[in-house]
């Protein structure tokens, strides 16, 4: 574990002072790192192998920045991920800095099913999806479109394109199979997964129970 402002590296230890007038207390490694967790929204041992392991060996000196800032930090080495979040703890007078994301309904379909295949896949495992088979997973959410095609996929593929951008799912060597990142083994409780599949299930049974009106998800 790395002391608080000195790193040691290959090439001797690495001083915290960048410049004459630098008053900063942590290396650049350190603050290449913290800067990454702040701007979010994870950082993967896969596409950010030395900014991860950065985070995880100064994990304490991190976490003590984050706290400053009302945050917490999360690591998951078995994962490969890492990513601050905000305090669980409501602090009067405290400014959130990492601000929600609202997902539209088919953002949450996806991230859900996505969960899903991953859980079903053991830890040491890729778990790897096509996009075709999300999407088809979708169509059971998708009754406002009725049997429109093409207003169907473009919600999907919506949402989707959300999911490559954010690097929830990261493309393969194989075409059109995604690897899902294991960050969505962390940032859902399985209190909030049932939540909220509880309330999917019920919209389903609300479809099937209408007598022909049309409802709208979103």
């Amino acid at each position: 574990m790395a002391k608080h402002g000195v790193e040691k590296t290959s090439s001797g230890p690495e001083v915290s002072q960048l410049h004459e007038t630098d008053t900063g207390t942590l290396t650049a490694a350190q603050r290449q790192a913290f800067a990454t967790l702040l701007r979010g929204p994870f950082i993967s041992v896969d596409k950010q192998p030395e900014i991860f392991r950065t985070v995880s060996a100064n994990r304490e000196v991190l976490a003590q920045q984050l706290d400053n800032l009302f945050l917490t930090l999360i690591v998951d080495d078995s994962a490969g991920v890492a990513y601050a979040k905000n305090w669980d703890t409501d602090i009067e007078g405290s400014r959130i800095l990492m601000r929600k994301h609202p997902l539209t309904f088919m953002e949450t379909v996806v991230l859900l099913h996505l969960r899903h295949m991953l859980v079903m896949t053991s830890p040491n495992e890729r778990a790897v999806v096509g996009e075709e088979e999300v999407f088809e997973a979708t169509l059971p959410y998708q009754s406002a479109t009725g049997n429109d095609k093409a207003a169907q996929r473009k919600k999907f593929q919506a949402a989707w394109n959300k999911m490559k951008d954010r690097s929830i799912v990261r493309t393969t060597t194989t075409e059109d199979r995604f690897e899902i990142s294991p960050v969505l083994r962390l940032i859902f409780t399985a209190e909030e997964v049932a939540a909220v599949s509880d309330s999917f299930a019920s919209l389903l049974d609300d479809d099937d129970d209408d007598s022909g009106e049309t409802v709208t998800h979103e």
